[in-house]
């Protein structure tokens, strides 16, 4: 099984960065092959709502997501890691997940549909300094949710799994959080097993 990581935090080595890491680790020990990609290091263009998409099957748009959505073909799952930013993902992750339009379809009667060939398991990870009781915060990504597992899954029935980290204080505290730590682990081997 493959497994794909998408970075969105500018910070190689902060707890959103820790966090996907122990994720991929607990995969990892289940026999999963897992890769990294940082959007911070990609140049992607804003999607240009140009629609190209739906009458091609791809973006026209020729940057580094060209080499991702080719890496997110390959996957068998995807996990998007991000810190909150002002009530959602960060500035680095959003065009990423901006051209994932590239994978929907719109019937005639406007009904959306993915265009991924075969099914891809998908979570979310979010940290925040904010504390876990802010619910809001937490509800803020439940669009998200909702798309990706439109996108990965093809319909909006359920939303992707969410791992959230609250009240980071500091760029360690994901580290210092052993507890936080196995629940990343257990994360990425549930991602492993079959549904």
């Amino acid at each position: 099984m493959k497994i794909l990581g998408i970075l969105g935090s500018p910070r190689p080595n902060g707890n959103t960065a820790t966090l996907l890491r122990h994720v991929l680790e607990g995969a990892a020990a289940q026999g999963a092959t897992t890769t990294t990609i940082s959007a911070n290091k990609l140049t992607v263009r804003a999607c240009q709502s140009c629609n190209a998409c739906k009458k091609t099957g791809q973006c026209v748009l020729k940057d580094d997501m060209q080499e991702l959505y080719g890496k997110i073909n390959e996957a068998d799952a995807v996990i998007f890691a991000s810190p909150n930013y002002m009530g959602g993902i960060s500035g680095n992750l959003k065009p990423v997940i901006d051209r994932l339009y590239s994978y929907i379809s719109v019937t005639e009667t406007g009904e959306l549909r993915t265009m991924i060939k075969s099914p891809k398991k998908v979570a979310l990870l979010i940290t925040q300094n904010a504390p876990e009781e802010y619910t809001h915060y937490i509800e803020a990504f439940t669009p998200l949710r909702g798309i990706l597992h439109l996108i990965f899954q093809g319909n909006f029935d359920t939303l992707v799994e969410l791992l959230v980290a609250p009240a980071m204080k500091g760029p360690q505290s994901v580290a210092n959080n052993a507890q936080l730590l196995q629940k990343a682990n257990t994360t990425g081997a549930e991602l492993v097993q079959p549904k």
